[in-house]
């Protein structure tokens, strides 16, 4: 099963706070599964994973509504109160379960580019009840953030990380440096799972596929395919790419790095199926 593991669906009558869809002209726009199967069709991808968009408890019931009706969404990442009590916590993980196809939760900072939320311990409490309750959490955080994520992730091995957007480095600037250090240290000193996506936002208006090929040779060499996760970021990556274009892109790097079949396998679905539990 092929598999796109990270998109946003939204529809501007919604009431959910969704901050980029308000931010960015290009993005205000209803954006449907029933837009995004064609594409998916066209490159061969079975289903897709929605992922949080708004820190509101209403956005992940509206994602929730979407899978039961649509054949296209296999997973569902929703929204969680990591500042919560202990108490109020676990009911809401309560809750979260008897959500269908809900297969993980979205965390990042209320203020996004506050690196100390990730050392807040009541906050690295609360990653400590998720992990125990084995649920996956997908972090958005961007490559300034990253040695405080790396050291969470360390401090709490029992939960089940997956990086988002593969650190959110400055792609456009060609300069691995910093991004390259911490994202090699989390690849050795933590099991975390990263996506293969985000890049052609930060690529700028002329990116071709040789502007990301360092960063996604990065990520294979650090990580390998089976802890590597195709995604588009879809509409977002619409604002530079279109959805084949960035398709083709990856596969050509991929391919050119000497990606086995099997290998291609698990970076098109069978990771993102392993760690989320998911069926076609």
């Amino acid at each position: 099963m092929k598999l796109d593991a990270h998109v946003h669906f939204w529809e501007l009558g919604d009431t959910h706070n969704i901050w980029i869809a308000k931010k960015i002209s290009g993005l205000q726009h209803d954006f449907t599964p029933e837009m995004l199967a064609p594409l998916c069709a066209g490159v061969g991808i079975d289903g897709v994973v929605v992922v949080q968009a708004a820190t509101d408890p209403k956005e992940t019931e509206y994602m929730v509504r979407l899978a039961r009706e649509s054949h296209l969404i296999k997973g569902v990442i929703g929204w969680l109160d990591l500042e919560a009590d202990r108490a109020t916590l676990q009911q809401e993980i309560e809750r979260l379960r008897t959500f269908p196809k809900l297969c993980g939760i979205r965390a990042h900072p209320p203020k996004e580019f506050d690196p100390s939320w990730f050392t807040d311990p009541a906050v690295k409490e609360s990653f400590r009840v998720i992990g125990a309750e084995g649920i996956p959490v997908d972090f958005l955080a961007n490559c300034t953030q990253l040695e405080p994520v790396g050291d969470l992730f360390a401090a709490v091995p029992e939960m089940t990380t997956i990086l988002n957007h593969g650190g959110r480095p400055f792609v456009m600037t060609g300069e691995l440096g910093r991004w390259r250090a911490d994202m090699s240290r989390i690849a050795r000193d933590t099991s975390a799972y990263v996506k293969v996506s985000g890049l052609v936002e930060r690529a700028g208006v002329e990116w071709q596929t040789d502007t990301l090929r360092p960063w996604v040779e990065a990520m294979l060499e650090d990580f390998g395919c089976d802890r590597l996760i195709f995604s588009s970021n879809w509409p977002v990556m619409t604002l530079m790419s279109t959805y084949d274009l960035w398709w083709a892109s990856i596969n050509e790097i991929v391919d050119d790095a000497g990606a086995s079949a099997a290998d291609k396998d698990m970076l098109f679905g069978g990771t993102a199926a392993k760690v989320y539990g998911l069926v076609g």
